[in-house]
């Protein structure tokens, strides 16, 4: 709890001295991002993710980024079970600390429908909660040539549940993108999912993204 703090103080902070001088980059990056995350232990955690959101870009007048703004949904459907999951709206503030390190702190309205058993876990969760997640990127280019670029990343997602009034889980990825053109980017990435006093999971991601 005291690092969920410490980061929020931390951001605040930075937004309180750059907003006197920031301005706010008129074209906004739009992102329609199709996720396949694949559990072959498990079905019912096979998951078809969209998200949705649109980045704005904050600047000063050197036109350096100061922070980012980005405004999101995301809807996870469960073919196995039939059953829209988790469906999530909210805001992500955040900041390029370096060309190779983002930090951002999201606050996040969550409609959940998750309900199944798994060996000694009962997984119920059919509820409305709001929770704040704190996303951590880190980012390198492997390989580039006027063919291709690959770019590694690590991410870090740790969820806050204040309902309950406990961190609820904690998700590690790691992988490889691709863009494609201006518009375009795939990625593939491995990623394990700690849901704190509950089960775990490993899964494999398939993901495809429009940018505009």
């Amino acid at each position: 709890m005291r690092i969920k703090v410490l980061i929020f103080l931390v951001l605040i902070l930075l937004l309180s001295f750059s907003t006197v001088f920031a301005v706010w980059d008129k074209k906004p990056e739009l992102r329609w991002l199709t996720l396949y995350r694949l559990d072959d232990r498990r079905s019912h955690d096979s998951l078809y993710i969209n998200r949705v959101s649109a980045m704005f870009d904050f600047q000063n007048a050197e036109e350096k980024s100061l922070f980012k703004v980005t405004p999101f949904s995301e809807f996870r459907r469960n073919f196995e079970r039939n059953l829209w999951e988790r469906i999530e709206t909210g805001v992500e503030v955040g900041k390029d600390f370096t060309p190779w390190f983002y930090l951002g702190e999201g606050i996040q309205s969550v409609w959940l429908r998750e309900d199944y058993t798994i060996a000694k876990y009962n997984h119920t969760k059919r509820r409305d909660s709001t929770e704040s997640e704190t996303r951590l990127v880190l980012s390198h280019q492997l390989f580039s040539n006027q063919h291709i670029t690959l770019k590694g990343f690590f991410m870090d997602e740790y969820t806050y549940d204040f309902d309950l009034g406990r961190g609820v889980r904690n998700e590690v990825a790691v992988g490889i993108a691709v863009p494609i053109g201006k518009h375009f980017e795939t990625s593939l990435n491995w990623r394990h999912v700690d849901r704190i006093h509950d089960f775990d999971s490993d899964t494999l991601e398939f993901g495809a993204a429009l940018v505009f």
